[in-house]
């Protein structure tokens, strides 16, 4: 009896330690039912797609992202192989690799074309991980799947994008067109610029590294030009911009350039840079100038011809009458010579009397040779001056093969400016040489020379006491001749630009610029120099030199 109630008190004991197993177990449960229901929920939500397959590859279990990427339902897919996907675009062997690899317990890692459900392909970077249990015998694989569709296609259009940014940046470097990029701060620091601007000798880096800025090489006389439009463009609301001005290369020579450019805007609608491109437009430039010159060489030309015509009826009609005074002032001499020891006579007899006009004798006396030698060399000068207003005018036919006395030259045009020279000055000095300067060349166009430095000498005079002089020098290779005057001067910053085509300080008064451009022309075409020398307010000396005719020079 002991012993039965015994027994029954164990049983009771372990019957009470069973269920508390038990509850423990079921505690154990609960807890990892909610960890795996956690476990499928974070599945079902991943964004990667999740496929879990037997030891045989048989789907056992898909999460929602594989339901929505393939179109397949959870219970489609269930008993069904992978290769449910498959698209056709990879070989038998790739799949067998693939098989061999996780069914040797090794991890597979790549990328797969595959197919879903409605035929449409997608790719995906899959991670296909093998199962164990605790004998370490696969019972399962996991595969781990991200779509990476998107992802391929924008790798693809950046590629096509960079392929097609390298073909323009080729074709771009290739023109002359230069690309510019500069913020609107207070130098316009560089921020992109296309390789081509090594054709003025900069490099990129040289604006990157913030050694230039876009201000460092623009023309310093364009500077506040170029700033000045920028800004009444951008104030007035314009976007495109375009822009004429001088840049200085690398050689520091001064190319000519056309800008196209359009603003960015920032915050406030304020702006924050200017981009567009850059045209070098030198030889463009220097042939509308060139034609300019051509055109003014042809009106020039033309007004030749009609003061050539002009000067043909006039010398005629002036040396008619002037003939006949050169001929009867002689005549008028020989008489009064005669008649004047008769009116001496009679002077002393009858004392003082009136001859003509109420004149009295005693006063025209001594007053008369000096009257006709007047009137004898005025007419002589008459003469001289139409003769050379007709050579001036005479249709230019020489070339420049004439065999050309500079001394008649500078006398030749001192006599046609003799009105403005005696207007201008009561110092008018030439000194000529001793040897006669003789070039080749064209004495119609050295005439043209002299008579514009002459005009310009005598314009830059303030006042009758200031001198205009003329030096002509012979040595043995050249002959120079120097036009001075002791007028206002030029300014330093004035001086070499004053033989550029269409540059005049005389804009106001009617002057064109192109005075000084067509006589450096015509010294250059004599293959000789024309330089000039300045100080304000003291006066300006033309230096021309022009080299001696080889048969004139002294050996």
């Amino acid at each position: 009896m002991q012993n039965s109630s015994q027994n029954i008190y164990q049983l009771t004991k372990e019957n009470e330690t069973l269920k508390s197993e038990l509850e423990q177990l079921k505690e154990h449960n609960l807890k990892c039912n909610q960890i795996i229901n956690i476990q499928k929920k974070a599945l079902d939500f991943s964004h990667n797609t999740i496929v879990i397959t037997d030891k045989n590859g048989v789907i056992t279990w898909v999460n929602k992202s594989f339901t929505k990427l393939t179109g397949y339902t959870f219970e489609e897919t269930i008993g069904q192989n992978p290769r449910i996907l498959k698209s056709g675009k990879h070989s038998p062997e790739f799949y067998a690799k693939m098989w061999k690899t996780i069914t040797s317990g090794k991890v597979w890692e790549g990328e797969l074309i595959n197919k879903k459900k409605n035929g449409k392909l997608y790719h995906e970077h899959i991670t296909i991980s093998p199962v164990f249990d605790s004998e370490n015998n696969i019972t399962n694989f996991v595969a781990s799947k991200l779509d990476i569709t998107n992802l391929r296609e924008t790798n693809f259009a950046l590629n096509e994008s960079y392929i097609k940014y390298e073909e323009l940046s080729y074709i771009f470097n290739q023109s002359p067109t230069i690309g510019f990029l500069w913020a609107v701060d207070k130098n316009y620091t560089v921020e992109f610029v296309t390789d081509n601007i090594k054709q003025f000798g900069y490099t990129p880096e040289e604006f990157y590294s913030q050694k230039l800025s876009f201000l460092d090489i623009i023309y310093k006389d364009d500077i506040e030009k170029v700033l000045t439009k920028i800004s009444e463009k951008i104030n007035s609301g314009k976007e495109r911009l375009k822009l004429h001005y001088r840049i200085i290369n690398k050689k520091e020579e001064i190319r000519w350039v056309d800008s196209h450019l359009y603003v960015r805007l920032g915050e406030n609608d304020s702006v924050t840079h200017l981009q567009g491109v850059v045209l070098d437009v030198t030889e463009k430039k220097e042939a509308e100038i060139e034609a300019k010159y051509q055109l003014e060489q042809l009106m020039q030309a033309d007004k030749m011809i009609a003061l050539g015509t002009l000067v043909s009826g006039v010398a005629h009609e002036i040396n008619n009458p002037n003939n006949f005074v050169i001929l009867n002032a002689p005549i008028i001499k020989n008489i009064w010579e005669n008649i004047e020891p008769i009116l001496d006579e009679y002077y002393k007899e009858h004392g003082d009397f009136s001859v003509g006009n109420h004149l009295k004798y005693s006063k025209i006396k001594k007053s008369m040779p000096i009257l006709l030698n007047g009137i004898h060399d005025g007419s002589q000068r008459i003469k001289t001056i139409v003769q050379d207003l007709k050579s001036f005018a005479r249709k230019d036919t020489a070339g420049l093969n004439q065999e050309v006395n500079l001394n008649e030259v500078v006398k030749a045009s001192a006599n046609l400016t003799s009105n403005l020279i005696s207007k201008s000055t009561d110092i008018f000095k030439v000194t000529y040489s001793k040897d006669p300067p003789i070039v080749k060349g064209n004495k119609q166009k050295l005439e043209q020379v002299l008579i514009n430095l002459i005009e310009n000498s005598c314009q830059a005079l303030t006042n009758r006491k200031q001198a205009v002089k003329i030096d002509i020098n012979k040595n043995c290779n050249w002959i120079t001749i120097k036009v001075s005057d002791e007028g206002k001067g030029i300014k330093p910053g004035l001086i070499r630009k004053i033989t550029d085509p269409f540059f005049t300080t005389k804009r106001n008064s009617g002057g064109t610029g192109l005075g000084l451009s067509i006589t450096s022309k015509i010294i250059t075409q004599h293959n000789g120099t024309l330089k000039f020398e300045s100080e304000p307010n003291k006066g300006t000396t033309a230096i021309l030199s022009i080299p001696i005719t080889k048969k004139n020079k002294k050996i």
